[in-house]
């Protein structure tokens, strides 16, 4: 059974895809939230823990953006895993990892394959060193969620976008692994997982305050940090998560005005339309026409 907070996809391949060099197996994230049971939802049998832990047949970027927890693998012993640590899984692998029961965590992953990928990660990365340290960054939540949204859309060479995505995923990765020791601005990983949090709530009615107090900040200095760090308001920002939400799934997905609506957090399909046409000048309908996307009649 899958938890409420939980996403998951698992993916096929043809011939055709395989060609391509990656390829996509899984893409998922959920919340495990202080004492619960972990792991939290159901996966298929070749995906499950036991006792002696788990070897995967493939890669995955397991990427922990709040909490904290341990990990362990062959070739690497028990180590602590803070937020901001991405956890390279690697082939054959025997592995296990979990959250800390006081704090729980967030988790974001990726699996995939491929000679492209072995290539990638042959050179660049280590099974011995899998814990990269790269802080809570925005912009690879941001790479996940493109993810999950071109395996979400069913749509003909979906596969291959991904792979771009998973190959720059590696990159920045590593480029956010090598330069983490030369930052230390926890003022900068703050505002991170405000973005983060703006982001992942954005059908919700999780208000700038709520994310102050569970980033453990006066709504004052957020709201400042914000804007100093950012160059937008806490509630420009959000506005433009909304419309960067609005395009992908009118030029990507066959999902109806209504749907889209509620999908972006607004109370109506007026008051969508109303904010859609206000900041690209043109209807939510005429937008999607001019891009030629099928998409279900609204209801």
């Amino acid at each position: 059974m899958t938890h409420q907070s939980d996403f998951l996809k698992y993916l096929s391949s043809s011939e055709n895809d395989e060609m391509w060099g990656v390829i996509c197996t899984t893409v998922g994230y959920q919340n495990v939230s202080p004492h619960e049971q972990y792991p939290i939802s159901d996966h298929p049998t070749d995906y499950n823990f036991t006792n002696q832990g788990r070897i995967l047949d493939e890669y995955q970027l397991v990427y922990v953006t709040e909490g904290s927890g341990f990990f362990q693998s062959d070739s690497c012993s028990l180590r602590p895993v803070e937020a901001g640590t991405v956890i390279l899984i690697t082939p054959g692998e025997r592995h296990f990892y979990y959250p800390n029961i006081e704090t729980g965590w967030r988790e974001m992953w990726v699996g995939f394959r491929g000679a492209h990928a072995e290539t990638i990660i042959s050179n660049y990365f280590s099974k011995e060193d899998p814990l990269l340290r790269v802080g809570v960054r925005e912009s690879l939540v941001t790479l996940y969620h493109k993810i999950i949204s071109y395996s979400d859309s069913g749509v003909r060479g979906s596969q291959q976008a991904i792979a771009g995505v998973i190959s720059y995923l590696l990159g920045r990765v590593y480029y956010e692994h090598v330069n983490f020791s030369n930052r230390g601005n926890k003022n900068t990983d703050k505002i991170n997982q405000a973005q983060m949090l703006l982001r992942e709530n954005i059908n919700t009615h999780l208000s700038p305050a709520d994310i102050a107090a569970r980033l453990s900040m006066s709504y004052s200095l957020l709201r400042s940090l914000f804007k100093q760090i950012t160059g937008v308001s806490m509630s420009s920002y959000q506005q433009q998560l909304k419309l960067n939400l609005a395009k992908e799934l009118l030029t990507t997905s066959t999902k109806n005005i209504s749907e889209i609506a509620y999908e972006t957090g607004f109370e109506s399909v007026s008051r969508f339309c109303c904010f859609f046409k206000q900041h690209m000048k043109i209807t939510a309908s005429d937008f999607r026409a001019q891009h030629g996307i099928l998409h279900k009649p609204n209801r």
